[in-house]
């Protein structure tokens, strides 16, 4: 609040004393700047000082688009500090009350950018087509259970640049090398996904855990032997140990402190924010683009990809499950800091809360049941059941 009554009063300042070069304001014009600097502050003020509740938020988004596109300074330094305020405003109602938080924001969600929402889980996509999904009554999984709607948010172009390229293809090649499979011609993120796909339904990858463990010795590969002691240290506040695969050096350095080997103090408090802004060109070449924003509980850490090409691509819940989620949540559980990945089926959205812990999918109530509609991997895996295979060998989409 002080820092916006001081830009405020600054403003003024400078449109009384200096409207233009070598120009003094006449009665007139002092009192209508005057004017307009007591709208402001009214306005501004209103909206910094109002509690976060539904009511509030909604008169501020009135406000913010009753002034849609003016260009004049009246216009666009309220229309700031309004937007600010309506962010504090939905910052705090998730932390207070996380149900009237998504009430609210889906109630206004044709009117709020998305991008400017804290946490968008559970809101409604608004390029989502509301088309009611209709199945017949043979369109289930193998286990007999509802396909759950395809996503209907317009496919994003995942294409790669040079250095996304190159990192795809060190990446396939740690993968391949994990597999034992053979690498395709396909490039890209269309090639590992098929390479992948090839791994599920091959007698040894059908079994979900070494789906998980060639995934998450892939992504230590891609982390190198060097960052992932340094992370637990310096954000999980783990002291190193044999059983981390940690140097020698190291593990001497934590016992020549008196540091009980493998021990956690942490995570740090700053890792969770921390690592939500460096993830995104870590891990983006695999996902697509991200932004910051809020975990579900209104706190700092998390990221959402805006339309993961990984889920996109592959159409498969199981892959999803097997070859991201809970790879991705265990590699940081060991380095020191709880993950939770939450993917949004309907618009492929993908949120990453660094910091909170994950609930098993069993019990993951965010999680639907059955596979996906148009996943195209779902009759193999039917087959594959059907000619005698194990079901507790075979991956399960939950």
């Amino acid at each position: 609040m002080k820092l916006y009554g001081t830009a405020l009063v600054a403003s003024t300042i400078l449109l009384i004393l200096f409207p233009s070069p070598g120009h003094c304001l006449s009665s007139l014009e002092a009192s209508d700047v005057a004017n307009t600097a007591q709208r402001i502050f009214r306005t501004t003020t209103a909206a910094l000082q109002a509690p976060p509740t539904p009511l509030s938020i909604t008169t501020t988004t009135e406000q913010i688009l009753e002034i849609g596109d003016n260009d004049d300074f009246e216009s666009r330094f309220t229309s700031f500090v309004l937007r600010r305020a309506r962010s504090s405003q939905l910052n705090r109602l998730l932390r207070d009350d996380k149900e009237t938080y998504i009430t609210t924001a889906t109630f206004l969600s044709s009117k709020i950018p998305r991008s400017e929402l804290p946490n968008v889980q559970d809101i409604p996509h608004p390029q989502s087509e509301d088309i009611p999904v209709v199945f017949s009554a043979d369109e289930t999984d193998y286990l007999g259970r509802q396909l759950v709607p395809d996503c209907t948010v317009p496919d994003y172009q995942a294409g790669e640049n040079v250095f996304e390229a190159i990192l795809l293809e060190i990446t396939r090649n740690i993968y391949a090398g994990q597999t034992g499979m053979k690498r395709n011609k396909i490039s890209g993120i269309k090639g590992l996904i098929e390479e992948m796909q090839r791994y599920m339904l091959s007698e040894e990858g059908a079994d979900p855990l070494k789906q998980q463990e060639v995934l998450l010795q892939t992504l230590f590969g891609l982390m190198t032997p060097v960052l992932p002691p340094f992370y637990r240290i310096f954000m999980g506040w783990k002291v190193p140990s044999k059983e981390a695969n940690d140097p020698e050096w190291l593990i001497n350095l934590g016992q020549r402190l008196g540091l009980e080997e493998g021990k956690s103090y942490g995570p740090a408090f700053y890792a969770p924010l921390l690592t939500s802004i460096v993830a995104p060109y870590v891990f983006g070449f695999l996902v697509g683009p991200a932004r910051i924003n809020l975990r579900s509980d209104g706190e700092f850490g998390g990221l959402v990809v805006n339309k993961c090409k990984f889920l996109q691509e592959s159409g498969c819940k199981g892959m999803c499950l097997h070859s991201c989620k809970l790879p991705a949540q265990e590699l940081f559980e060991g380095l020191g800091l709880p993950l939770r990945v939450s993917p949004n089926f309907d618009s492929q959205e993908c949120q990453w809360s660094f910091g909170e812990a994950a609930p098993p999918v069993e019990e993951d109530s965010t999680w639907p049941q059955g596979c996906l509609n148009g996943c195209g991997t779902r009759k193999a895996v039917a087959e594959m059941r059907n000619s005698g295979v194990k079901s507790g060998e075979l991956a399960n989409c939950y």
